[in-house]
C-alpha cells in the first residue's frame, strides 16, 4: 500500500503534539464563533463581541496553527484551513489584496474625504513630541482633501491650540461646523468638526442619551449641483486608564485631565462600551437613513468590521475601504494587529477610488481618506 504523505490521526501522536491539536481545536471555534459576532446585538449577546475584538489575534494564531500542521505533515492542517476559508468574506474586511478601481464614465463629481481622529492634536504631549500639531497640519495640507473631519477634534481660542484658525488659513477649507461635547475646561472644548472647500448650507448635532462624550454631526454640502449630507460621528468610547494601555498596547489617550478615573476593570469597560454604541446606533442610523440627501459616513466606531456596530452600517451604505482599498487596513495604533476601527461609508449609488489608510502616527489612530465618486 502507498504511504500517504500527510496523516491525520492524533491517537499516535506524542503528547506535545496530541496538547497542540486540541488547542488547535480550541481555536478553530473561537474563530468560527467570531465570525458570528456580527448578528449578535451586545445588549441581547455579549460575549461575541469580546470574539470580534481579538478576532485578528485569533486569525493569526490560526494562521501560525496552519502553517505547523502543514509543515507538520498531518491532514489536522485541513480543519485549520476549513475554518479559514468560512471567514473570508470576513477577512476581505480587514486585508485587501485586489481593490475595485472604477472606469465607470457615468460618474461626473469626484471629492476627496478624508476621516482622522486626531486626540486633541497632541494636546497633553502623550506622544512627548511638541510639533505633532505642526506635523497633522502639514500631512493634511499636502493630501488636500476637499472635506476633512476631525474626531477628539480641540479648540481653545486663548493658548497655542487655536486650530480653527490654523486650519482655515494653512490648508484652504473655508467652510466649518464644530460642534463640541459637554467636557469642557474653562475655554478648552473638546468634540467633532467638519471642514469643506465647498458651502455648508446646513448643519446640525445629535446628542446620545446614553453619553456626554461622543455624540454625531451633519453637515449639507454644496458641490457643482447636488447637496451632500456628511456625516461625523465618534460612537462609545471606552475610557482606558493607563494600566489597560500596558495590557492592549497603543499611543492613545489614558484619561484627559477633565474626565474622571473610571471605576469598572478593562472587561466591564469594554462591556459597556459593546452595549453603549448598540443604543447609539439605534438613535443615528434611523436619522441617517432618513436623510433627503446623498450621504457620506466619516466614523470613529471603536469596532471592528466584525462586529455587530459595522453590520448596522454595513447593511445599507458601502465600506470605502472595502471597495478600493488595497493591504492592511489597521487604523488602531496598538498591540493588536490591523486593528481597524475608522471608517468612511457612502451611499451604495457612489463608488470609490484610492482609499488610503495613512501609515504616520501622529495620534493613535491612523488617518483615512478616499476619493467619491458620484
Amino acid at each position: 500500500m502507498p504511504v500517504s504523505i500527510f496523516n491525520f490521526g492524533i491517537k499516535n501522536m506524542k503528547w506535545q503534539w496530541r496538547l497542540l491539536a486540541y488547542i488547535t481545536i480550541v481555536f478553530n471555534f473561537l474563530l468560527f464563533f467570531s465570525y458570528l459576532s456580527y448578528l449578535a446585538d451586545p445588549i441581547k449577546s455579549i460575549w461575541l463581541s469580546f470574539l470580534s475584538l481579538i478576532y485578528p489575534i485569533l486569525f493569526l494564531i490560526n494562521i501560525i496553527l496552519f502553517l505547523i500542521w502543514f509543515f507538520k505533515k498531518k491532514l489536522f492542517f485541513l480543519t485549520t484551513l476549513l475554518f479559514l476559508i468560512c471567514g473570508m468574506y470576513h477577512h476581505s474586511r480587514f486585508i485587501q489584496l485586489n481593490p475595485k478601481i472604477s472606469h465607470d464614465i457615468s460618474f461626473q463629481s469626484k471629492l476627496k474625504v478624508m476621516s482622522f481622529n486626531v486626540r486633541l492634536f497632541d494636546l497633553y504631549n502623550w506622544s512627548h513630541n511638541e510639533e505633532t500639531k505642526s506635523k497633522i497640519i502639514s500631512f493634511i495640507k499636502n493630501e488636500n482633501p476637499d472635506i476633512l473631519c476631525f474626531q477628539e477634534y480641540y479648540y481653545d481660542s486663548n493658548n497655542d491650540f487655536v486650530t480653527r484658525d490654523l486650519i482655515l488659513k494653512e490648508l484652504g477649507l473655508e467652510y466649518y461646523h464644530e460642534s463640541f461635547t459637554n467636557e469642557t475646561l474653562k475655554n478648552a472644548h473638546f468634540g467633532l468638526a467638519t471642514f469643506s472647500k465647498y458651502p455648508i448650507i446646513g448643519e446640525n448635532n445629535i446628542e446620545f442619551e446614553n453619553d456626554q462624550s461622543n455624540h454625531c454631526i451633519w453637515s449639507d454640502i454644496v458641490f457643482n449641483t447636488d447637496t451632500l449630507r456628511i456625516f461625523n460621528t465618534h460612537l462609545g468610547s471606552i475610557r482606558f486608564n493607563h494600566s489597560d494601555y500596558n495590557i492592549i498596547g497603543g499611543k492613545g489617550s489614558p484619561l484627559w485631565p477633565h474626565q474622571k478615573i473610571p471605576k469598572q476593570d478593562i472587561i466591564n469597560r469594554l462591556k459597556i462600551g459593546f452595549i453603549k454604541r448598540s443604543q447609539q446606533l439605534k438613535e443615528l442610523l434611523p436619522i441617517i437613513d432618513k436623510s433627503p440627501f446623498k450621504k457620506i459616513i466619516c466614523c470613529d466606531l471603536n469596532d471592528t468590521p466584525i462586529s455587530y456596530a459595522y453590520n448596522q452600517f454595513n447593511n445599507n451604505y458601502k465600506d470605502a475601504f472595502t471597495i478600493s482599498g488595497l493591504g492592511i487596513g489597521g487604523t488602531y495604533i496598538g498591540k493588536v494587529p490591523f486593528l481597524r476601527i475608522d471608517y468612511i461609508w457612502h451611499d451604495k449609488n457612489f463608488e470609490s477610488m484610492n482609499f488610503k489608510t495613512h501609515p504616520f502616527e501622529f495620534s493613535d489612530h491612523r488617518a483615512i481618506s478616499v476619493d467619491i465618486l458620484f
